[in-house]
């Protein structure tokens, strides 16, 4: 070994010996960090042998208190039935951890033959440690910090794995850190059985820059190419037009390498694969000593179906299962957990879900050792005792979240067309909107379309035209749709859904009753509307009867932690940048004390404006900032004299998506079944992400656009 490598090992050594020494337990105060109320499934979950008896268990970790305690709870499978019983393995008093500051991982770390927990812990700016709490095979000890670093960015860890990596035979972890301009690098801590020895910023991976963006990639450990040796690294990888590569990284004395190069050991082809609907678990499912990677993917109606890329077969996919109803577990709510759960050698999935009531759910799946799976629902139940419903029912608004106190919650929304242009500002009513899409129009400028529900806005406007995505949003709100002309093409499509009962079409040019003119603008940034004429007339063409809207997945109360509602892993995210065309730049920026984002605009002459309801002076104040990444193309609609042709979009099916919400950004995928439906949303890790009570504001934007944020 050179000198200098073991200059490093010894400084690591000396500085996890003093750490341990200074450190007890993390300074999570109210004045820190907020806490995350949390049912089981929405909390952190692994799983590993926590007992040592040849079995696997699952290790929840989440806040239930509301008070930034830590609950550490085991399951385990109950004798001979698929039931599973849970015990209570740590608690720990308020204002001791903040999980909005955890990534956790289970590993063997002091060697014992018993899984541990280990948690990279986020101390603010760029000040990490390894939070270490060993398993006595009946409680977990929290051990103190077996590793510090005042240089490394929490924000930029996009995922810490754990495994044996090492020629020795030591645990160890990777933390795969995303790097500027699509550069990725994985750095390796070694445990030594008391302190984990960093061995150094060059790492034991480098893409080099423009090669590798995380946000596309999952990640799983085993030994996928061989039965014996160190464990590998399987990067499964979102290639455009649906297609996934499967790459295989090799521990050797030189660090990674891919197996095959970056060919990779499975690629799927075009329009196999959606990663964004897949939930991954490695675990041996055949029993022939390999690891297999199981998917369960997702359907939009809410179904699912397990896939088996087997190890024998280099990660090639073998084996597809029949559906599973929702019936049996919601795909779109459930974590996804792979391990042996009876302890003969063949590996078994588990689906945790958090329900909207309160509760987890959770479905056992036994692998049969043929890749096909034999599903159980509720093999274990949150006691009835420990329910807390977090998510908002049918006591709140449908597009807000927020409490109707018997209001008229049974009316049609309506979906106002407003223009965008800075000659149209400032924009009316739109503080009073429930939710506002702001949606790219012909050459790539932007219109507005506000669901307007539970407020009465009296003026809304300006008034514009309507275009094809009006289509895909309206009937989701069983709304009417607000505006003033289009060309002919979109008016005859617009009448053909009216006639079919999509929506109501409220064209100015023919329900003329609620629309004016005013002086002080010049046409056609002049015309206005207002709520309570726009229903008037609604009324007169047989738009009065009741209507259920269906509802957005909505946080039950504004007082919420961070993580609450599927947002563990999320980053901190004060500004964001929505990068329309020069000249046309929006941004919002967060404040604490109203837990909203501020909207600024670009006037057209390069000075950011901040958004303010001309008809009564309010600043918005946006509770979320959602963003949908979909396909969006040209048509051959010409929208205007010089020729600019229209743009559609797709709004079914599932996509990228983005959600801010109090100050954190949380990247999952959107999933809707068709244009009467919901948008609902999960994060990376597969949680249900739930939206804060309040406006919502969202952004369509075409596959391969970029958010930033800071």
């Amino acid at each position: 070994m050179r000198n200098e490598e073991l200059l490093k090992r010894a400084i690591g050594h000396l500085l996890a010996v003093v750490l341990l020494l200074t450190v007890v337990i993390p300074g999570a105060t109210p004045s820190q960090s907020r806490a995350s109320a949390m049912t089981l499934a929405e909390g952190y979950s692994v799983t590993g042998d926590f007992k040592g008896n040849g079995r696997s268990q699952i290790a929840s970790l989440y806040d239930p208190q509301d008070d930034l305690g830590l609950r550490i709870v085991v399951l385990e499978r109950a004798g001979t039935t698929e039931a599973l019983t849970h015990s209570q393995w740590l608690i720990s008093g308020p204002n001791s951890f903040s999980l909005a500051r955890m990534k956790v991982v289970a590993t063997d770390a002091n060697f014992d033959g018993k899984t541990d927990l280990v948690a990279m812990y986020d101390d603010g700016g760029t000040s990490v440690r390894l939070l270490v709490f060993l398993s006595t095979g009946t409680s977990f000890a929290y051990a103190g910090a077996w590793w510090q670093s005042d240089g490394y960015a929490f924000s930029r860890t996009k995922a810490v794995l754990s495994g044996n990596f090492s020629a020795v035979g030591n645990n160890g972890l990777l933390f795969v850190y995303q790097y500027d301009n699509f550069q990725m690098r994985i750095h390796y801590l070694e445990s030594d059985g008391a302190r984990f020895i960093y061995n150094g910023n060059q790492g034991v991976y480098d893409s080099g820059p423009g090669q590798y963006d995380t946000a596309r990639a999952k990640f799983a450990i085993g030994r996928f190419t061989r039965s014996s040796g160190p464990d590998q690294i399987a990067s499964i990888y979102q290639y455009p037009n649906f297609r996934i590569r499967t790459h295989v990284f090799d521990p050797t004395p030189a660090g990674l390498v891919p197996v095959n190069g970056w060919a990779g050991v499975y690629d799927s082809g075009d329009g196999q694969f959606d990663l964004g609907r897949m939930k991954l678990a490695a675990a041996d499912v055949d029993g022939d000593g390999r690891s297999d990677i199981a998917a369960l993917y997702g359907y939009a109606d809410g179904s699912s179906r397990s896939f088996v890329f087997p190890g024998a077969l280099d990660l090639r996919l073998s084996t597809a299962t029949a559906p599973y109803p929702s019936s049996a577990f919601s795909w779109s709510r459930s974590l996804v957990m792979g391990g042996d759960w009876d302890g003969d050698k063949k590996g078994d999935l588990a689906a945790l879900e958090a329900r909207d009531d309160g509760s987890t759910h959770i479905a056992v799946l036994r692998g049969n050792g043929s890749g096909t799976f034999t599903a159980t629902a509720d093999a274990w139940v949150t006691p009835a005792n420990e329910v807390q419903r977090i998510a908002c029912a049918d006591e709140c608004w449908p597009l807000t979240g927020l409490p109707h106190q018997g209001g008229p919650v049974a009316r049609r929304g309506l979906l106002v067309k407003i223009d965008n242009s800075p000659q149209a500002r400032p924009h009316y009513g739109i503080s009073e909107a429930d939710m506002v899409f702001e949606v790219l129009v012909e050459g790539y400028i932007t219109r507005l379309a506000a669901a307007v529900h539970s407020q009465n806005p009296g003026t809304l406007g300006s008034i514009r035209s309507g275009r094809l995505a009006d289509r895909y949003l309206t009937p989701m709100i069983r709304g009417a749709l607000v505006y003033s002309g289009a060309t002919i093409e979109e008016t005859e499509a617009f009448r053909n859904d009216a006639r079919a009962g999509g929506y109501f079409d409220m064209d100015a040019n023919i329900v003329t009753a609620p629309y004016y003119r005013t002086p002080s603008r010049v046409s056609p940034y002049n015309m206005f509307t207002g709520s309570d004429a726009l229903r008037r007339a609604l009324n007169d063409i047989g738009g009065g009867a009741p209507v259920s809207i269906p509802r957005w997945g909505f946080l039950r109360s504004p007082s919420h932690g961070p993580l609450a509602g599927g947002f563990n892993g999320s980053a901190v995210a004060n500004e964001l940048t929505i990068p329309y065309r020069s000249r046309s730049t929006v941004r919002y920026a967060y404040d604490e004390g109203t837990r909203a984002y501020a909207r600024w605009q670009d006037n057209g002459a390069g000075t950011m404006v901040r958004e303010v309801d001309a008809a009564n002076g309010f600043a918005i104040q946006a509770k979320n900032v959602v963003i949908i990444y979909t396909d969006v193309w040209e048509t051959a609609i010409v929208q205007d004299i010089l020729g600019t042709k229209g743009l559609d979009m797709r709004l079914e099916g599932t996509g990228s998506a983005t959600i801010f919400r109090n100050g954190r950004r949380q990247d999952g995928t959107w999933s809707r079944g068709t244009i009467y439906d919901p948008f609902i949303f999960t994060s990376y890790l597969g949680e249900k992400v739930l939206l804060s009570p309040g406006q919502t504001w969202v952004h369509v934007l075409p596959n391969g656009w970029s958010v930033p944020s800071n």
